[in-house]
């Protein structure tokens, strides 16, 4: 992990039975480095209500400690790209990275999400209801 991991927040633990349902090995500590922080209210926080841009890492925890869908993204050699998906005031995709070289998992975004695009990766298998 990087040098200023001091600097990073704990937002949530990837829990096991997450895991072996997406087919992933790994579990762990997931973290939020202050530059996700920075790029989530520059790319996206005119998309997030008011409420949720100014608690970010508080709906963080809550989203990944309880989703409503889960789904593998994109498997690659360096690593594993999950997604995350809570109905908050919007729909909240979070998305979740895990490091095979760095053995961490991390936080690479979030924005809200349209129901209709929910719809789209459930019907495709890319996401599964969770709960």
């Amino acid at each position: 992990m990087e040098d200023r991991f001091c600097t990073y927040k704990r937002v949530g633990y990837f829990k096991e039975r997450m895991a072996k349902n997406l087919g992933v090995k790994f579990t762990g500590t997931i973290y939020a480095s202050p530059g996700v922080i920075k790029h989530i209210k520059k790319r996206h926080g005119k998309h997030l209500s008011k409420k949720i841009a100014g608690n970010l890492i508080e709906y963080m925890r809550e989203i990944i400690e309880e989703p409503d869908y889960i789904g593998l993204y994109k498997l690659t050699e360096n690593g594993t790209h999950i997604e995350l998906i809570k109905k908050v005031d919007l729909n909240i995709l979070i998305g979740i990275d895990i490091d095979n070289e760095r053995d961490y998992i991390y936080v690479s975004t979030m924005y809200p999400i349209s129901e209709g695009k929910i719809n789209n990766k459930l019907y495709s298998g890319k996401l599964i209801r969770w709960r």
